[in-house]
C-alpha cells in the first residue's frame, strides 16, 4: 500500500478497516520501490527519480533500510524474485483484465497494459490511487507510449461494495476477458479474519461477474518463520511490523493453505518459478549459490486458483 496511514479507524465487529485519509508514502512501500529500481525492473528507476524530485514532501524512507538498499547479495532478493516469478504466471495469459489489488509503487501495469488484448486496472485505498496515476501518466508522455487499456480505481478489498465497483468496471470494459486478480505483499498485512474476509470477496467477484476468473499471487508460498530457522541478512520483517504496527500473519505449511483455500471454495496449484530463477542466476552469475536460491526461492512461488 503506498501511503503510511494515520491512527484513524473504523471499527467493524472485530474487524478493523483503515479509514480513508492517510500522511506520507509509507516507508515499507519506498523501500519495495527502491529496491526495484536497484534490480533494474522496468520502470522503477523512473518511479523513483519522479517521487524524489516531485514527491520527497510525501516520502519517509526507514534508515535503517539504507545497508540493505546499498548492500551486494549473493541471492536473488524476495522482492526481484517474487516480481518476475508473477510476471512469468501472466505472461501466457491472453485476453485478460487484469486487476492488481493494492498495487503500491510497482511498474508491473506498464510492462502489461501495453499488451495486445490486455486490460490492467490498478487498485489501492482510495485518496492515494491519484499518485500513482500522476506518476504512471508522467513515464507515459515522457516516453511517449501508447497506453490507453490502463485504469486506476480506488477501493478497500475488504469491502463488499468496492469488490462490485471491480465487477462492474470487468462488465463495461472487459466482458468476454479472463478476469485475473493479482497481488504481492499483501496478505502477510491481514489477520486471520481479514484474510478469509479477503477470500471470500474474491470469491464473491468470481461467482458474480466471471465464474472462470483466476486469482494468483506469491503471497501464499511465505510461511511463518519457525525458531530455529536462519534470518537471512536481508530479513527485515521485524523492521517493517515495528512501522507499520501490523503483526505479519503467514500459514504454517502448504497443508494449511491449501485447506484454507479449500474451504473457501478454491482450487488450488502451486507454479513452478524454476525457470524464471535459473535465469536470474545466469544473468546475475551466481552460479557458485545455486541451490540455495532455488531453495529459497520456493518462498516466492505463484499460487493459481480458481472457484472449485
Amino acid at each position: 500500500m503506498i501511503f503510511k496511514h494515520t491512527n484513524l479507524y473504523k471499527q467493524f465487529g472485530n474487524l478493523t478497516i483503515m479509514k480513508e485519509k492517510y500522511s506520507k508514502i509509507s516507508p515499507t512501500a519506498i523501500f519495495c520501490a527502491r529496491m526495484r529500481a536497484k534490480q533494474k525492473i522496468p520502470f522503477s528507476k523512473e518511479i523513483i527519480s519522479i517521487i524524489d524530485t516531485k514527491f520527497k514532501d510525501l516520502v519517509e524512507d526507514l534508515p535503517d533500510y539504507g545497508d540493505t538498499l546499498s548492500s551486494k547479495s549473493d541471492f536473488i532478493p524476495f522482492i526481484e524474485g517474487r516480481y518476475y516469478s508473477l510476471n512469468d504466471a501472466l505472461s501466457n495469459i491472453n485476453n485478460a483484465f487484469i486487476v492488481e489489488i493494492a498495487s503500491g509503487l510497482s511498474s508491473r501495469s506498464l510492462e502489461f497494459s501495453n499488451k495486445k488484448n490486455i486490460i490492467y486496472l490498478e487498485t489501492e485505498l482510495k485518496g492515494l490511487i491519484e499518485l500513482k496515476r500522476k506518476i504512471l501518466t508522467e513515464i507515459i508522455n515522457q516516453k511517449k507510449m501508447n497506453v490507453k487499456n490502463l485504469f486506476f480505481m480506488g477501493i478497500n478489498p475488504l469491502e463488499r461494495k468496492d469488490i462490485d465497483k471491480i465487477g462492474k468496471l470487468y462488465l463495461e470494459k472487459g466482458r468476454g476477458k479472463k478476469l485475473i486478480i493479482i497481488h504481492e505483499g499483501l496478505l502477510m498485512y491481514f489477520d486471520k479474519n481479514e484474510k478469509k474476509i479477503f477470500r471470500d470477496n474474491l470469491k464473491y467477484l468470481f461467482k458474480t461477474y466471471s465464474k472462470e476468473g483466476l486469482w494468483l499471487t506469491s503471497d501464499l508460498s511465505r510461511m511463518k518463520k519457525k525458531k530455529d530457522d536462519v534470518l537471512g541478512k536481508e530479513n527485515i520483517r521485524d523492521k517493517i511490523s515495528k512501522i507499520t504496527k501490523r503483526e505479519f500473519d503467514y500459514f504454517e505449511s502448504e497443508e494449511e493453505t491449501k485447506k484454507f483455500l479449500k474451504d473457501g471454495g478454491f482450487e488450488s496449484e502451486i507454479i513452478s518459478n524454476e525457470k524464471v530463477i535459473r535465469g536470474l542466476i545466469d544473468k546475475k552469475s551466481l552460479q557458485s549459490n545455486k541451490d540455495a536460491i532455488l531453495d529459497s526461492s520456493r518462498g516466492y512461488r505463484v499460487w493459481r486458483m480458481g472457484l472449485s
